[in-house]
């Protein structure tokens, strides 16, 4: 057994302390790290309860928000086709924004097309959750439109 074991040992070392390296490096490069959480959101990101209702409207803006910044001016300017495209190409990227719904409401409102004002007004409310304040703006709309249709 003398001779098996002195077979084994390389540079001072026994076979056994080698194998335990080896093995240790084997399982280490075999480790899995899990990945990170997510972050965390800040302080400002989570809703409080009845925010909504005390806060002045203030939009949602997402991924499109340079867009639908571009139409709001269009529209203050009276560019009501040019907020037009700008609010479709918006729509065409975040289609579940209601505040964008709405601003492409007032745009058609100030073009005279009534009809299409209460829809666009209709699916804005359909996204607007519990933001009771885009629900008034879009109620208060289709008040306006329908009395300007009766005229």
């Amino acid at each position: 057994m003398n001779v098996t074991h002195e077979k084994f040992q390389l540079a001072g070392c026994s076979w056994t302390i080698h194998m335990v390296l080896f093995l240790s490096l084997v399982l280490h490069g075999c480790a899995v790290q899990s990945p990170a959480p997510p972050p965390s959101p800040g302080p400002q990101s989570i809703p409080r309860p009845g925010s909504e209702e005390s806060a002045p409207y203030s939009p949602k803006l997402g991924s499109a928000a340079s867009l639908y910044s571009q139409a709001k001016a269009s529209l203050a300017q009276g560019r009501y086709h040019q907020a037009e495209l700008e609010l479709e190409r918006a729509l065409r990227i975040e289609p579940r924004n209601g505040d964008y719904w709405h601003t492409m409401a007032k745009v058609k409102y100030q073009q005279n097309l009534y009809n299409q004002t209460v829809q666009f007004c209709l699916k804005s409310k359909s996204l607007a959750g519990k933001n009771s304040q885009l629900i008034r703006l879009n109620d208060a709309l289709i008040a306006e439109s329908r009395q300007q249709q009766s005229n």
